[in-house]
């Protein structure tokens, strides 16, 4: 059972008690690259890594120190709308790990010298993603998408934005958002609401921001039907399509991601029968439903021969016309079904998964995550809404890009 509070800063609590030995929790905070602006894109990245190079009692020796001789396993993300920090832990160093965490966070000192050597490891990690053809066909696919602010933006940022990036640039962002009421702190595990409330009295409330949270950026929600090429020297050709899909808000959003799963979740898919086993025109080929706060996209993904890309595109395009036009079986829908109840239940064993997923759920949606109303969700999907939501995909409203030697956009 789920049970919360919320704090009168505007601190949300979470806490699943009990379903294993150990303990796991997040710090969730509501912001990613969708609220920065232009001068601002990579600043939640940047400071995510950051976060960890040393506290007013930790340096940044001693924080990796002292959660690994503990045991601790502990990690962090940024997203388009979220910025997490996690761990899994034994019950003994929950407290120790729960301490250095609400410390990197929310009192981090920043010094100089560790900032600015860690513009040089966040600047490898985008040459590194630079240098990955999917990663660069999906970020150009975003821009196609939405355009050249919000969720088109990326989330690693341009290099020349990490390189000026200044301790006050830091500060100032995480005072517009890194505030109690835009935070939510989940606990699951080995681990009581009392023993939760416990350590963020002690630990987060002290040196928590208090305030209202900045209005994030206005941006563009809906797709702009761009079609976008960028020429790279790799030997296989990447292509992504996007099409309008629900947010994370709307309760049909499983239907989205059922419909995913038929067209290209996996090696009984019938874009993998079709445009793989069938035609040979890729290797890799696929699809699956992004959802967002207040928006979503359906995306179908291929690396394909050179020679074949638009012969894959065309394919693909027949296939998802196929399914709109004549909808789907009663044998793809149960399968569908059953995995989606399988994930959802293997998820319920996993609980530094939980932790984030609780989190994010309530940031995004504003309720608790409910486990039961999942369920229900999932076997409400039939033919009939799966054909009807595959009948939102067409052409009209669609953006596409392509990597690769001599490649043109698509369409």
């Amino acid at each position: 059972m789920i049970k919360h509070k919320k704090y009168q800063n505007g601190l949300t609590l979470i806490v699943s008690e009990g379903g294993a030995i150990s303990c796991s929790f997040a710090i969730m905070v509501g912001t990613g690259s969708v609220n920065e602006t232009s001068s601002q894109n990579g600043l939640s990245h940047f400071i995510e890594h950051v976060n960890f190079k040393g506290t007013k009692n930790y340096s940044v020796l001693e924080i990796p120190e002292i959660m690994e001789s503990a045991g601790v396993n502990f990690n962090a993300y940024t997203a388009s709308e979220v910025t997490a920090f996690h761990a899994q832990t034994i019950k003994d160093s929950l407290e120790k790990s729960f301490e250095i965490m609400s410390e990197l966070v929310y009192a981090s000192t920043y010094p100089e010298e560790e900032v600015e050597k860690e513009k040089g490891v966040i600047i490898e990690e985008i040459s590194m993603s630079e240098d990955t053809p999917d990663d660069v066909c999906y970020e150009l696919a975003m821009k196609a998408y939405f355009g050249l602010n919000g969720y088109g933006r990326t989330i690693l940022g341009p290099k020349k934005n990490i390189q000026r990036f200044t301790k006050s640039d830091i500060e100032k962002y995480k005072n517009d958002f890194y505030v109690a009421e835009n935070t939510v702190v989940s606990f699951v595990g080995n681990v009581t609401l009392n023993e939760a409330d416990y350590l963020v009295q002690k630990y987060l409330m002290p040196i928590i921001t208090v305030g209202k949270t900045k209005k994030t950026p206005k941006h563009n929600l809906e797709c702009l039907n761009g079609h976008l090429a960028k020429k790279k020297n790799i030997e296989q050709v990447q292509l992504v399509l996007k099409f309008p899909s629900r947010s994370y808000a709307d309760d049909d959003n499983m239907i989205s991601g059922a419909m995913g799963s038929i067209i290209g979740g996996g090696m009984s898919s019938r874009l993998f029968r079709k445009v793989r086993e069938e035609l040979g025109l890729a290797y890799s080929v696929g699809s699956y439903n992004s959802a967002f706060k207040n928006t979503g996209t359906f995306n179908v993904f291929a690396g394909v021969n050179a020679q074949n890309y638009q012969s894959a595109y065309d394919a693909i395009i027949s296939e998802i016309e196929s399914v709109s036009k004549n909808g789907v079986t009663e044998e793809e829908v149960l399968k569908v079904k059953n995995q989606l109840k399988a994930s959802t239940v293997y998820s319920q064993e996993r609980p530094q998964t939980l932790a984030l997923l609780y989190a994010r759920y309530y940031l995004l949606r504003g309720e608790l995550y409910d486990f039961d109303k999942r369920i229900k969700d999932i076997e409400k999907i039939t033919t009939s809404s799966v054909k009807a939501e595959c009948e939102r995909l067409s052409e009209s409203v669609m953006a596409t890009a392509i990597v690769g030697k001599n490649v043109k956009p698509l369409k």
